[in-house]
């Protein structure tokens, strides 16, 4: 009999789960098949200390790539790191904290938290970062939302968001006076909800959206005097990891305390209810909320959560957790990271390809969309603190479906089970697969597990077990070259209701 591996659905009971038990190193690729993720291939030297933000912009056709650590901020050329800080070690950023970085025209801004003033960089001019003039407030939270660049988490009023001059990210005139009104500069406290944690900009029909711990605002420019209207759309219903958050076209995602939520003019709705939120924050260390990283893949319509996992002791993340928006399926990753962002290729000339290898060794073909430049690209700063890409050879893969019975495979509740083999559905040569039975004779009972068992000739791995509940984990080896796994055959028969 065919089984899917269905959607991933690890908060399901084991026992009939419609989906897989265990979705590892795959993405969620159509509605009926699981894709290979690639491993991590570096493209850069590695910074001198971890990363605690990253960002890249494009300005007349040059790509522009930041990242900051917790005393300077830097910026790509070629593949090494210069120093572009307005002075060496220049800034204190918290462990806690996390350099937020926003496009304005031909400007990069970045704020870092309530210890130093917000910086500048002209891009395509400027050398170095400078203070962002104008006497803007200390703050940990920036977004482009309109015509103005909104701050958001300040210095003594965690609570407030505050906006420069219109059309002037450099102009911050003194609150309530002629000038800001002419301006319409202004800030806003938010009644409810605590700590601004993130702020985006339009999402379909907003013109921005502002995530606090406990609550959500939508943010609607009006023109003076008030400039913005604010409306709280989400009570008790916040943004829980304010790294989390991911703008995507008319939509943004997001972790809540209660799991994860994507947000549209029209309100939140749950994306990972009866799927994956439970799975999510036993699997979580429950410390470090902001060491939770989202980016979006927006070529394969992937959201993707950066977050350390069960065995993790170092508080740095080394787990994936994957959602395809357009399938609204699931899957979950082993990586060695410790920040995701969404990045923009850099134009590379064939000699520059030189230090990724040779013609017989590169990881993507020359057409590839990771050469030429301009395209979004979703990055990581790996272990070692490099600028990594998903490019490298497919990851080791491990997928299980869920626990089946005689009431599955035959309509006979009582009837054991005799499996004699199973049969991958996976599109790569049967050399790269392997086959574990699991089985018991009890749901309170404990798992026995075959050995790991190759495919033979014919497709089919062999076994001769005899069980009343029986669910199958297919490996698939690293390097491997596949494209698709939908689900696998169980050659079984009825073996007596004993």
């Amino acid at each position: 009999m065919s089984i899917p591996f269905g959607a991933f659905l690890p908060d399901q009971p084991i026992f009939e789960n419609p989906g897989a038990t265990v979705a590892t190193n795959v993405v969620p690729l159509t509605a009926g098949s699981y894709g290979p993720l690639k491993a991590l291939a570096s493209i850069s030297a590695a910074l001198s200390n971890a990363p605690q933000g990253a960002a890249a912009y494009v300005v007349d056709g040059t790509t522009h790539t930041f990242a900051g650590d917790a005393a300077n901020l830097f910026k790509l050329n070629g593949a090494t790191w210069d120093e572009v800080s307005v002075s060496t070690g220049a800034y204190t950023v918290a462990s806690t904290d996390v350099i937020n970085f926003v496009q304005y025209g031909d400007r990069c801004i970045s704020v870092n938290g309530h210890t130093d003033v917000p910086q500048t960089f002209l891009m395509g001019t400027d050398s170095a970062f400078s203070n962002l003039a104008g006497s803007p407030p200390k703050a940990k939270v920036a977004a482009a939302v309109k015509d103005f660049v909104v701050l958001g988490n300040i210095l003594g009023q965690e609570n407030r968001v505050h906006w420069s001059a219109i059309d002037d990210p450099t102009d911050w005139p003194t609150i309530a006076s002629a000038d800001a009104a002419a301006k319409q500069s202004d800030r806003q406290d938010l009644p409810t909800g605590g700590d601004v944690q993130a702020i985006t900009g339009a999402i379909g029909g907003l013109d921005g959206v502002v995530f606090c711990r406990k609550s959500i605002y939508q943010m609607q420019y009006e023109g003076p005097p008030a400039v913005f209207s604010f409306r709280e759309i989400e009570r008790d219903r916040g943004c829980y990891g304010p790294n989390s958050v991911i703008n995507v076209g008319n939509q943004a995602f997001y972790l809540g305390e209660d799991g994860f939520y994507s947000i549209t003019a029209s309100g939140s709705l749950p994306i990972g209810s009866q799927k994956v939120d439970n799975y999510f924050f036993k699997d979580w260390t429950g410390a470090s909320v902001h060491a939770i990283y989202g980016a979006a893949d927006v070529i394969n319509k992937l959201a993707m959560w950066l977050y350390p996992g069960e065995d993790n002791t170092s508080g740095v993340p080394d787990t994936l957790i994957i959602y395809n928006w357009e399938t609204k399926q699931w899957s979950t990753a082993e990586v060695d990271a410790s920040l995701i962002f969404r990045d923009i290729s850099v134009a590379y000339t064939l000699d520059q390809l030189d230090s990724f290898g040779n013609i017989d060794t590169l990881a993507d073909s020359l057409d590839s969309r990771i050469w030429i430049g301009g395209n979004i690209l979703l990055s990581v700063f790996d272990s070692s603190n490099k600028l990594a890409r998903f490019t490298g050879p497919n990851k080791a893969a491990t997928l299980e479906t869920g626990e089946v019975s005689g009431g599955t495979l035959f309509n006979k509740p009582h009837e054991r089970v005799l499996v004699n083999g199973i049969r991958p559905y996976v599109n790569t040569p049967a050399a790269n697969m392997a086959v574990t039975l699991r089985h018991r004779d009890g749901l309170g009972a404990s798992l026995t597990d075959t050995a790991s068992t190759a495919i033979a000739a014919n497709g089919m791995a062999g076994f001769t077990v005899s069980s009343r509940y029986v669910r199958a984990r297919v490996s698939i080896s690293a390097s491997s070259s596949w494209s698709h796994a939908s689900g696998l055959d169980f050659d079984a028969q009825e073996d007596g209701t004993l």
